[in-house]
């Protein structure tokens, strides 16, 4: 090789901007579809459950505004509207638990429960698509959201 030549390629960049080009692409690809493949599709809930060890205590459709309680748990279930949907109150042989349901919204947070000092259920957080749950543990209290619409992630 000449001098000039050997010169040149010393003084010279690594990469050009064009030498870079492809490796671009290539990553803007791969994110792309680790976004299009990786990031869940939000489920709309569209009822839940309450169950009690193994027994149903209750039941919330969403798009019908109805729940259905149990008749073996009539007396331990007590519901009062309020602005954004329901207080649901359920006593047991176990203890006492409070969750509110929000029908706009469509989510369940539990409020208030009797388990221990921690209260660890009320710490959870809200349901708020399919498949979601909160269990209280020492009460043996599950509430499932169950159903739902597959809606792809917006926004």
């Amino acid at each position: 090789m000449k001098k000039k030549g050997i010169e040149d390629v010393k003084n010279s960049k690594y990469f050009s901007i064009w030498d870079t080009i492809p490796y671009l692409c290539v990553v803007v690809v791969a994110v792309v579809l680790m976004l299009v493949f990786l990031l869940p599709k939000k489920q709309i809930v569209s009822d839940f459950y309450v169950d009690y060890g193994d027994s149903r205590v209750m039941s919330y459709d969403f798009d019908e505004d109805e729940y259905r309680v149990e008749e073996e748990f009539a007396d331990s279930v007590k519901i009062s509207a309020t602005a954004q949907g329901y207080l649901v109150e359920i006593t047991t042989a176990r203890g006492y638990n409070a969750f509110t349901v929000d029908t706009q919204n469509r989510s369940v947070k539990m409020t208030d429960a009797d388990c221990s000092f921690s209260q660890d259920c009320t710490y959870m957080p809200a349901i708020e698509k399919a498949g979601d749950s909160i269990i209280c543990v020492p009460h043996q209290l599950k509430i499932i959201a169950g159903g739902g619409i597959s809606s792809p992630v917006t926004g």
